[in-house]
C-alpha cells in the first residue's frame, strides 16, 4: 500500500512544471496546525557545522528548507530559534543530506545524514503542546522509506540548489495515526548563507544529521 502510494504521488508531482511545488497535508490536531504546502515564499538551502554532545565539530550537512513565510533566511538569521520557540505561525519542510558534495538519490535509513521533518508551528498551541509534548513545536518526522533527489547543488550566494523528494512522515507523540503522511514535490531553492547556529526542536541523530547547533541541543 505504501510503495503504491508513494508511486501515484511521484506521478502526480511530475505533471507539473512550477520548480517549487509540495504535495501533501495534515489535517489540524490539539498541538499542530493544519499542514500544507500550497503557498510556497521561501525555499532556502546550505550548508551547516554539526556537532556532537560535547559541543565538538564532527562534520557538516546539506538543508533544504521548504516554508510558506517569506524572506525565512531573514527570519532565521534574526531568531536562531525559530523553530523551537516559534514567534508566529507557520509551516515547513526540512530535508537533511550528506555533507559531501554528493549529487544523487538518497534514502532515509540507508544513506547516513538523510532525513527529513515537517514543523507545524502555532504560538496559540505552544502551552498545550508543551504540556503534551513536551515542547513548543512537535515536528513529524520520516520515516526509513522513500528518497530524496539532489540533481544540482551549490552554496555560492545567489545560487541555488535543485531537487525532489518522496517521503512518509510520522506523527509526533502523542499524535497518533492510522498511517504515515505522504509528501512528494520538488525544488529549486536559494542560497542563505546565515544557516550556522539555527536551531531545530529535536534529536534523532538515527536518522537525520542531528545533534547539531542546527538541530537541537544535544539528548
Amino acid at each position: 500500500m505504501r510503495k503504491a502510494a508513494l508511486s501515484l504521488l511521484l506521478l502526480a508531482g511530475g505533471c507539473s512544471n512550477n520548480d517549487n511545488v509540495v504535495y501533501g497535508a495534515i489535517g489540524a490536531s490539539s498541538i499542530t496546525p493544519f499542514i500544507t504546502f500550497e503557498n510556497l515564499n521561501s525555499v532556502i538551502s546550505g550548508r551547516v557545522t554539526l556537532t556532537d554532545a560535547n559541543g565538538a565539530p564532527t562534520g557538516t550537512a546539506e538543508v533544504v528548507i521548504v516554508s510558506d513565510r517569506p524572506a525565512l533566511c531573514d527570519r532565521l538569521n534574526q531568531h536562531p530559534d525559530y523553530f523551537q520557540n516559534p514567534p508566529e505561525p507557520y509551516v515547513a519542510l526540512i530535508l537533511f543530506l550528506p555533507g559531501d558534495n554528493r549529487l544523487g538519490t538518497f534514502l532515509p535509513g540507508r544513506d547516513v545524514g538523510t532525513g527529513s521533518e515537517i514543523i507545524g508551528a502555532d504560538p496559540s498551541l505552544a502551552q498545550k503542546s508543551m504540556a503534551t509534548a513536551g515542547k513548543p513545536v512537535a515536528p513529524f518526522q520520516a520515516e526509513n522509506a522513500g528518497y530524496i533527489a539532489l540533481t544540482d547543488w551549490s552554496e555560492a550566494p545567489g545560487s541555488g540548489s535543485t531537487g525532489s523528494f518522496n517521503l512518509l512522515y510520522d506523527p509526533p507523540p502523542p499524535l497518533t495515526t492510522n498511517g504515515a503522511f505522504n509528501f512528494s514535490g520538488k525544488f529549486k531553492s536559494t542560497v542563505c548563507t546565515t544557516l550556522e547556529g539555527t536551531q531545530l526542536p529535536v534529536c534523532n541523530c538515527t536518522q537525520a544529521p542531528d545533534c547539531s547547533t542546527l538541530s537541537c541541543p544535544p539528548h
